[in-house]
């Protein structure tokens, strides 16, 4: 064999090699619970839409955890699984990755509470832990737009309801419980005809660890004792493009634990309207595609606190807005909003946004504390074009008043503007007309210890306008 051709020969050697490697992936994961119930992991469900190849592997305590994922707009491929285990026991979290890796990332790396973090061999990265209800997020070779993992470290439910069956789909009259066992539930076939499942006050919808929804939830005028929760996935796609998660006139809702995912329709995600009392803790909330999949819209509504909860959109991550038809000074206001521990990812907008529709005749009381921006970026084709975009971002288009409103203890890694703040006459070149013609203004915005950790030498890298 000539020279030549053992150079023609290597290359195609080496690309078998990587691709046998990466069909020996198991992205599938396993159902195993310990003896002690300390650890469970679950296998993906076979009608989920993967999109591509595997690229990442992961086990934990030797475990194969399930992953699913999608595509980002810029042609890399975002996978995420999820599994529990039991606070205080310590565990060893493996992920390889199918690519060469010249470097990697741990997020939120000044928020998380890790034993330690090393390197296995070429392409493995480890991770020890005995925290549970973190979220881990891993960026490979720094690009934050190309191919990620994001991985929800859940606690083992101790308040799982305690069920005659936990398998399938059960209605449990008595108890008011719709219980989800481990599977897939496409839910317009389980409510004959209706895809999305509407909760009566008082009701509680359980999806289990290991469970997928195929459908959507929504709530209207429910109090204090209304509950979806689980640690199980409610998912949809572009045969049934709407909101996943709403609530409409509540006084009082609970959503604990579970992951919402809109796989390629271009929708919002999770929408809270016109409701009070209304808490989230420990939530996910994931959609990769551009655009108008904003994660979490709260549209005039007061008394309510987002808690330990992680949105990645291809949008804004948060939204705040007043949607009505009435002048702005005659809209109900938003007042009195908490955001603690959250974890957010925009590829488009903004991260932390109040806005760009302002029909709300107050903004009021909002705190965004002890949280980490982990990706932040403007738009993907227009590009420091468009200058109401930043991580923490006020936006108002229609006259009103925003008063104590504070950024405290934030973290940016990955971003470019980093605060916007004012009056616009418009949003998105005009799509949206704004009118300046009503009384507003703004008075005491706080931003304390906002700290941003990179710079992605665009012309608006960390610009405060």
């Amino acid at each position: 064999m000539s020279i030549n051709s053992i150079r023609r020969f290597v290359p195609v050697f080496l690309v078998f090699i990587a691709q046998v490697a990466r069909a020996q992936f198991n992205t599938v994961g396993e159902d195993y619970t310990a003896p002690d119930s300390s650890l469970i992991t679950h296998a993906t469900v076979k009608e989920f839409p993967m999109e591509g190849e595997p690229l990442f592997q992961v086990t934990v305590n030797g475990r194969k955890v399930g992953l699913y994922n999608d595509r980002s707009h810029w042609g890399g491929l975002v996978h995420f699984g999820s599994f529990e285990f039991a606070n205080g026991k310590e565990i060893t979290i493996r992920i390889t990755y199918a690519k060469p890796l010249e470097s990697f990332e741990v997020l939120p790396g000044k928020k998380l509470d890790l034993l330690s973090v090393s390197r296995k061999g070429k392409r493995t990265v480890e991770i020890r832990t005995a925290r549970a209800d973190q979220n881990i997020t891993l960026l490979v070779n720094g690009e934050p737009r190309k191919d990620a993992l994001h991985l929800f470290c859940n606690s083992v439910d101790a308040a799982a309801p305690k069920v005659p069956d936990s398998k399938g789909y059960h209605r449990y009259e008595q108890e008011k419980l719709h219980y989800f066992g481990p599977g897939f539930y496409d839910l317009e076939k389980v409510l004959g005809g209706k895809d999305m499942l509407v909760l009566e006050d008082g009701w509680k919808v359980y999806v289990a660890g290991g469970a997928v929804l195929y459908g959507r939830i929504g709530l209207w005028g429910t109090h204090k004792g209304t509950k979806v929760c689980g640690r199980g996935m409610i998912y949809n796609d572009t045969h049934n493009p709407r909101v996943l998660f709403e609530a409409n006139e509540c006084e009082g809702a609970d959503v604990e634990g579970v992951l919402f995912h809109a796989h390629r329709p271009g929708v919002w995600q999770v929408v809270v309207n016109h409701c009070r009392n209304v808490e989230f803790k420990g939530v996910k909330i994931l959609s990769t595609r551009y655009a108008s999949t904003d994660g979490l819209d709260i549209v005039n509504s007061q008394q309510c606190a987002f808690l330990n909860t992680f949105i990645r959109a291809n949008d804004d991550a948060i939204a705040i807005k007043g949607l009505d038809s009435r002048a702005p000074a005659e809209c109900p206001p938003t007042r009195n909003l908490t955001f603690c521990g959250m974890q957010l990812w925009n590829d488009c907008n903004c991260a932390m946004g109040i806005g760009a529709e302002n029909h709300c005749s107050l903004y009021e009381n909002i705190r965004f504390m002890n949280s980490s921006i982990l990706f932040s970026y403007d738009d993907p084709d227009y590009h420091e074009a468009l200058d109401e975009r930043a991580a923490l971002a006020i936006c108002c288009i229609h006259g009103t008043y925003f008063r104590n409103i504070s950024y405290e203890n934030i973290d940016v890694y990955h971003c470019e503007r980093l605060i916007a703040a004012g009056f616009q006459p418009s949003f998105w070149f005009g799509f949206l007309p704004g009118d300046q013609s009503t009384p507003g203004g703004m008075s005491n915005i706080r931003y304390v210890n906002v700290q941003s950790y990179s710079n992605s030498g665009s012309n608006i890298a960390n610009q405060i306008h």
